[in-house]
C-alpha cells in the first residue's frame, strides 16, 4: 500500500484526498486517504508522511495509488523503515538518561479499502455500509512512569505542570517533545520541502475537484444516478449518497448497508470508477508537467531520507 500526497481531511466515510507529503503528521497505515506511522504506545509527537519515487504495484481497486501523483508517496515498507530509524534515535536518547526503551513492533498493516471515489467493495458495503472497516489497534509498549516522562516530555502526563519549569530527569534536561518527539522532528527537518509538498497536495486536491467537471464524468454520474433510482434511491452523485447524515453517525443500519451495496453495484454497472479514474489521471499528468522542478526536488529529498533511515538502522 502507498500513501498519496495530499491534505488531511476529516475522516468521513469518503476520503477523496490523501495526506500531505512532507508536512506535519504520521498516520496509521491504511486507506487511500489517511495514512500514519504508528509509534509504540501511541506517541503524542509525530512526524510527516513523505513520498518515495519507487511505486509498489497496488491492486486494481486501489485507484488512489495508481494515480500519476502517487509516485510521490511512500509505501508501507518505507514508512516502517522511517519509523524504525526514529525509534532507534529515541532509544539512544533514552539511553543517555540511563533508561532502556524497547519499541514494540508494528503488526502488518491491514489493507483498508480505497475511498478516493467512494465505496468500491461489495463485501465491505454489505458489512459496514459507508463506514471504514475497523482497523487493528497499534501495539502498546509497557513503560514505567520515568520512561513515559522522558520519552514524551511535556506531552506526557508525568511532565511538570509548571510551564516555565525546566523538565528534568535526575538533573538532566528532557527535550520538551521528549526523546521520541525530538527524534522524529530532528530526523525530519533536513528533508522538509514545503514547496514540493504544497505542489503535490495541490495537484491531488485540484485534480479531484476538476475531474468532477469533466463531461464524461458528469455523464457517468447521471447514469449512476439513474441506476440508483431503479433500485429505489434518489441521489444525483456518489458524493451525495455518502453525505447522508444518518450514514455519518450512530450504528450502521440495514438501510445504510443496502444503499451502499446498491451504490457499488451501480458504479460497476456504469463503469463509473474507471471513467472517473481515467479523467483524473489525465488531469494530473498535465498538472505534473507544470510542477516538474518542485516534484523532482521533493522526490530526491525523500530518497535521501530513506537512505538516512537505512544508515541509522544499519548502525555504526
Amino acid at each position: 500500500m502507498r500513501r498519496l500526497a495530499t491534505p488531511v481531511l476529516p475522516l468521513l466515510p469518503f476520503l477523496p484526498v490523501l495526506l500531505l507529503v512532507g508536512c506535519t503528521s504520521h498516520e496509521p497505515s491504511a486507506q487511500s486517504s489517511p495514512a500514519a506511522l504508528t509509534s509504540s504506545s501511541a506517541a503524542p509527537s509525530s512526524a510527516a508522511p513523505e513520498a518515495s519515487p519507487s511505486p509498489s504495484p497496488p491492486g486494481q481497486d486501489s485507484y488512489t495509488f495508481r494515480l500519476p501523483i502517487a509516485v510521490y508517496s511512500y509505501s508501507d515498507a518505507d514508512y516502517e523503515l522511517i519509523r524504525s530509524a526514529e525509534q532507534i534515535l529515541a532509544r539512544d536518547c533514552m539511553k543517555d538518561f540511563g533508561l532502556t526503551y524497547r519499541p514494540t513492533k508494528n503488526a502488518a498493516p491491514a489493507i483498508a479499502p480505497d475511498r478516493r471515489y467512494g465505496i468500491t467493495d461489495t463485501d465491505s458495503a454489505a458489512r459496514y455500509g459507508y463506514r471504514m472497516p475497523p482497523q487493528p489497534a497499534a501495539p502498546e509498549a509497557k513503560l514505567t512512569k520515568d520512561q513515559i516522562k522522558v520519552l514524551y516530555g511535556r506531552t506526557s502526563p508525568a511532565a511538570d505542570s509548571t510551564k516555565n519549569a525546566e523538565l528534568q530527569y535526575r538533573g538532566k534536561r528532557i527535550p520538551d517533545q521528549g526523546c521520541l518527539g525530538s527524534a522524529i522532528l530532528g530526523f525530519r527537518k533536513p528533508y522538509e520541502d514545503n514547496s514540493g509538498a504544497e505542489a503535490a497536495s495541490r495537484i491531488s486536491t485540484d485534480s479531484f475537484a476538476n475531474s468532477q467537471k469533466v463531461p464524461q464524468v458528469r455523464a457517468v454520474f447521471e447514469k449512476w444516478s439513474s441506476c440508483m433510482q431503479q433500485k429505489g434511491y434518489d441521489y444525483s452523485s456518489p458524493m451525495q449518497a455518502l453525505e447522508t447524515p444518518s450514514f455519518l453517525r450512530g450504528k450502521v443500519s440495514a438501510q445504510e448497508k443496502k444503499t451502499a451495496v446498491a451504490d457499488v453495484s451501480c458504479k460497476k454497472a456504469t463503469g463509473l470508477l474507471k471513467i472517473w479514474f481515467d479523467a483524473e489521471s489525465s488531469i494530473q499528468k498535465e498538472m505534473i508537467k507544470t510542477e516538474t522542478k518542485a516534484l523532482n526536488k521533493l522526490g530526491e529529498l525523500h530518497r535521501k531520507k530513506l537512505s538516512a533511515a537505512r544508515r541509522i538502522i544499519a548502525g555504526p
